[in-house]
């Protein structure tokens, strides 16, 4: 197939690739619009999941945190506390412990002294809690409180203490806390597998990292600026910056009791990697059906042009006037055509013999006519010079005048017969078109007229004309009625006739054009139509005599070559009549005859 055609847009083959394109275009649309839903459907489910995960890791955390407060507040009430037998209570504390592997429980008193501390024998000398501020807290506030991350005094361990008082006559008398490893949260997140690309972040209420899933030790234990315009208790999903300024989906989940919050986020890139094998495959499914289908309206449109190209030669067939048979091409529709142009042919052939038989009828005719008409007018123009010659003395003045409009009349009616038996012969007896130089039939023309140009002083000015294939007695004829045009209708300046031609470009089909322009009496160019037709004149017999059926053969004769004429004037300066025709004549076989 060649491309060229396909992408001409006058084609078949242009007009229904853009057919396939128009009905796939809305599947463009409409898979676009699926991609856009796809991709917000599954962010959404996407938001959902790190939503459920978020609050399911807080909900975990909280009820954890809060076993561990509930078994610190049962201990609390140890009546080995208030007999102050520290080492009793160390044993208590340690049983508890059973149940919350490597965690340690630590009593202090208002000033943060460690009393005990089950990391170590009771009788070992303790150092000041590292919670300073939260044991701070609790007694001031008298309510358990969660801490944030800090070294462990004695253990020197990322550690996190839930605090609750110990209360004795409504004081509070000890800070009891257990302090945990954030070993134990991090055994906690791994009960809720986050997938591939996913990330998890537990922070404590001072936005300090206790545990994250990524770079762990890059940003545990520090500060992490504020998340999702840091907002208060409760659950959020929303996109921003992680950590690593990377565009992505998160949800956090803040705990009202404790403050702390958990987050869990995810690249915007995985969210949209996992669609990107689905959107591959629409997008190639797409274009492959797309382009397949312009292929094949391509191939479809292919076999319609080739099937309507083979009406070509039957067409020009008919049009050279020769015999067209049916064929077939495949198509039901070009095939019609086909049988149809066969009929033409047919219809043609027969409408042409009776045409030729009417035109060798209608030349007899002329010709009968002719002969019929001039032969009583010879008679009588030939009694008329005898009545001159023998009998004119006899004749008075009254007669004398009847005798010249006899003779004159006779004149008109011989010139008139010639004139309308060579307006005939145009399209009955035509010659051959043969390249011709213009510029000789003009020439030969003027020749045929000298005698007039002498009689009126004027003078015809022959440029360089163009050669082109012409019937050369009726092109001379053309140009010798033109020139008697010219040299009849001047003013009272002898007549200046110039000719003038050039070749001009028709979209590949060169024109021959011919200008004769002269300095007569001109006309108003509403009558243009009119002095083109047979015996219409603008002026007067008496005036400028003639038959005024020389523009009619110049029109009919020029129509014939497939050309036209025309003219341009204004009364009293002058006009210029402009012949064009091909350069090139087609033959019956469909050919040309070069110019």
């Amino acid at each position: 197939m060649h491309m060229g055609s396909l992408w001409n847009w006058r084609t078949i083959r242009f007009r229904l690739a853009c057919l396939v394109a128009a009905c796939v275009l809305p599947v463009w649309l409409v898979a676009g619009a699926l991609v856009h839903f796809a991709y917000q459907e599954k962010k959404q489910t996407v938001e959902g999941q790190l939503l459920d995960t978020a609050q399911s890791l807080r909900l975990s955390l909280d009820q954890e945190l809060a076993r561990i407060q509930a078994a610190l507040t049962a201990l609390a009430t140890s009546p080995a506390l208030d007999a102050k037998d520290f080492t009793a209570f160390h044993d208590q504390a340690r049983l508890l412990l059973n149940g919350y592997e490597g965690a340690d429980i630590i009593l202090a008193d208002a000033t943060a002294q460690q009393l005990v501390n089950t990391y170590l024998p009771q009788d070992t000398p303790l150092p000041k809690r590292a919670a300073a501020n939260t044991v701070r807290r609790v007694f001031e506030g008298g309510r358990p409180i969660v801490s944030g991350l800090f070294k462990g005094a004695v253990t020197g361990r990322d550690m996190v203490s839930v605090d609750v008082p110990v209360i004795r006559d409504g004081q509070v008398v000890y800070d009891l806390a257990m302090a945990l490893p954030t070993d134990r949260f991090v055994a906690r997140l791994a009960e809720y597998p986050l997938p591939p690309g996913w990330v998890g972040l537990i922070m404590d209420a001072d936005r300090v990292a206790v545990y994250r899933t990524l770079a762990q030790e890059q940003y545990v234990g520090k500060r992490v600026p504020p998340l999702l315009g840091n907002p208060g208790p409760g659950d959020y999903v929303k996109e921003f910056l992680n950590l690593e300024q990377v565009p992505s989906l998160a949800s956090l989940s803040r705990s009202a009791d404790t403050g702390w919050s958990v987050v869990i986020h995810v690249p915007k890139s995985v969210v949209w990697k996992q669609l990107r094998d689905w959107l591959l495959w629409v997008i190639v499914g797409t274009a492959f059906l797309s382009v397949g289908g312009v292929m094949l309206a391509g191939l479809i449109g292919r076999g319609i042009s080739r099937s309507i190209g083979e009406l070509i030669v039957p067409a020009r067939e008919l049009a050279g006037g020769n015999a067209v048979l049916p064929g077939s091409s495949g198509l039901e529709e070009t095939d019609a055509v086909g049988r149809a142009l066969a009929e033409a042919s047919l219809l043609l052939t027969e409408r042409t013999a009776n045409l030729e038989r009417s035109n060798r009828e209608l030349e007899d005719f002329a010709a009968m006519a002719s002969h019929d008409l001039q032969e009583p007018l010879r008679k009588i123009k030939a009694f008329g010079e005898r009545l001159r010659e023998d009998n004119a003395a006899q004749l008075d003045a009254t007669g004398q005048d009847y005798l010249r409009r006899m003779e004159s009349a006779v004149d008109r009616m011989e010139t008139l017969i010639l004139d309308l038996l060579e307006y005939s012969r145009i399209t009955t007896r035509p010659s051959p078109f043969e390249p011709t130089d213009l510029g000789l039939l003009a020439r030969e023309a003027l020749c045929d007229i000298e005698a007039a140009v002498k009689e009126t002083g004027g003078s015809i000015h022959l440029e360089e004309l163009p050669t082109a294939a012409v019937d050369a007695s009726q092109m001379r004829r053309v140009f010798q009625n033109l020139f008697t045009n010219a040299l009849k209708f001047h003013g009272e300046a002898p007549p200046r006739i110039t000719v003038r031609g050039l070749v001009e470009d028709n979209g590949g089909h060169p024109l021959a054009r011919v200008d004769i322009a002269d300095n007569g009496i001109g006309f108003e160019e509403k009558y243009l139509d009119k002095i083109f037709q047979p015996f219409q004149r603008l002026h007067g017999r008496s005036r400028y005599p003639g038959t005024g059926i020389g523009l009619a053969i110049v029109k009919k004769s020029v129509a014939r070559h497939g050309g036209t004429v025309t003219a341009q004037s204004q009364p009293g300066r002058g006009s210029t009549f402009t012949i064009t025709i091909p350069v090139h004549q087609p033959t019956r076989e469909g050919e040309h005859v070069h110019g």
